[in-house]
């Protein structure tokens, strides 16, 4: 069984926040807008502000590693064409 480190817990982001995760309380300073939008939409979805936040920090982490991936692979082979992308986004619709 491999063992994980604290290191590869923080490289992974999880795909969905789990409520029975750990959590561990910080304090932040938002943008004032920001921190109004995020209470309107915890208040629309019944959720609590953390639960929102949290959800919004994981969606980011996912996002900045899927363009990590692309990234990567458009330096080892090319960039992705308009229409590759579009053939891509078709499979996605079927």
């Amino acid at each position: 069984m491999l063992k994980q480190t604290r290191a590869t817990r923080v490289q992974q982001a999880p795909s969905s926040p789990s409520p029975r995760g750990r959590v561990k309380k910080v304090s932040l300073t938002v943008d004032a807008g920001v921190l109004t939008a995020m209470e309107r939409e915890a208040k629309k979805s019944q959720r609590t502000l953390s639960a929102e936040v949290t959800e919004a920090l994981a969606r980011e982490l996912r996002r900045r590693r899927l363009q990590e991936l692309v990234t990567s692979y458009e330096q080892e082979k090319s960039a992705i064409t308009a229409k590759e992308l579009a053939a891509i986004q078709a499979e996605w619709l079927e």
